[in-house]
């Protein structure tokens, strides 16, 4: 076994049957350069620098003990995982450690600046076993990758929680955003944040499955991220699935940017999925969304249309305040929708200027 950051290993040959092991940040690119079976082990990543792993084809990454990551105020990403037929997977015990604390403001990305934690770019590969503590802000951006699974995750932000951060709050925490990517698989997650437990931007063939979602903003579909590339701007073939949320603003939300280019959202079914206490709405689908501090009007539009959206065993609950369902369509933007069981107890009527099929609004 060949150990980083006790001696430097000179060899510049590919290994295929070591393991190596890397303990300084100082030696993960001669790790990621000379081997392809490597273990981190409660690796220091200097505040303002990436962990970059550019890894060779094949190449099997373990994260042993806890990889912390310093404070600075800037961008990130913390992680940058890319690669092909790649295996990454924490032992048990494990942590990725964002300092979070540290950042949070209650404004998320409209405060001071905070790094981002995972950009990943894979094809063909697996992520599994992975816990991370206290992102500052989103925590995994999934993009332009292909045929991959991640499986096994917890995101805990739960400190950053109004009713537990003792002066100040995180937000923006995004669990997993999905982009322009193709056959993608994220299941078996417990994610506790303060924003989408998962955002599925654009891409084809995505599944989200078995996930626990607390106090987040929902198992959203946020399209429209482009001025001028429909590709960017579409997704289609998504299935979430077997989930359930507590807490937080929304359960279900669908959300077209009215900002954006054109684009579309065709062949999307939310199925057996259960939430309660939602604050905001249970089941929240809008053409008129826009970002803080947008000058745009709020006007639902039809430059991203919804086609063949079904959701089929959805139960929940709302608080006293909230809507239980909210669905605003544009002119022509909104298509062969359907309900089949669908129930959310709230005391607010629902608002719907479009009726889906086998629902009354």
């Amino acid at each position: 076994m060949k150990i980083f950051g006790v001696f430097l290993v000179v060899s510049v040959a590919l290994v295929y049957s070591e393991v190596c092991t890397v303990l300084e940040f100082s030696n993960v690119q001669n790790a990621v350069q000379t081997c392809n079976d490597i273990l981190l082990e409660n690796v220091t990543v200097p505040g303002g620098e990436t962990l970059k792993l550019h890894l060779q084809d094949g190449t099997r990454v373990t994260f042993r003990g806890i990889t912390k990551f310093g404070y600075a105020l800037w961008e990130g990403p913390l992680i940058e995982i890319n690669g092909t037929n790649i295996t990454v997977a924490g032992e048990d015990g494990s942590i990725f450690d964002g300092q979070g604390q540290l950042y949070w403001d209650g404004q998320g990305e409209w405060g001071v600046v905070k790094p981002k934690f995972f950009t990943i770019q894979l094809h063909n590969s697996t992520m599994k076993n992975i816990y991370v503590l206290n992102t500052p802000v989103h925590c995994v951006l999934l993009t332009d990758s292909s045929n991959v699974e991640l499986s096994n995750w917890t995101i805990d932000d739960s400190a950053g929680d109004k009713d537990v951060a003792p002066e100040k709050y995180g937000h923006n925490t995004d669990g997993f955003d999905v982009f322009n990517s193709t056959n993608i698989v994220v299941k078996d997650a417990f994610v506790y944040n303060q924003d989408d437990c998962v955002a599925v931007r654009s891409g084809n063939n995505i599944t989200i499955e078995n996930f626990y979602c607390h106090g987040g903003h929902g198992l959203s579909i946020s399209a429209g991220w482009s001025n001028d590339s429909f590709f960017i701007n579409t997704l289609t073939n998504v299935i979430i699935r077997n989930s359930q949320l507590v807490g937080g603003r929304n359960g279900i939300h669908i959300k077209t940017h009215i900002d954006a280019g054109k684009g579309l959202i065709a062949n999307v079914t939310y199925e057996n999925i259960t939430f309660s206490e939602m604050e905001n709405y249970g089941i929240n689908i809008q053409q008129n969304y826009r970002n803080t501090n947008s000058s745009s009007h709020d006007d639902p539009d039809n430059n991203i249309p919804i086609q063949n959206l079904e959701l089929k065993n959805i139960q929940g609950s709302v608080n006293s305040k909230a809507i239980p369902v909210y669905i605003l369509c544009a002119d022509e933007g909104c298509f062969d929708w359907n309900f089949f069981n669908v129930t959310v107890e709230g005391i607010k009527d629902n608002r719907c200027n479009y009726v889906p099929s086998n629902f009354t609004c």
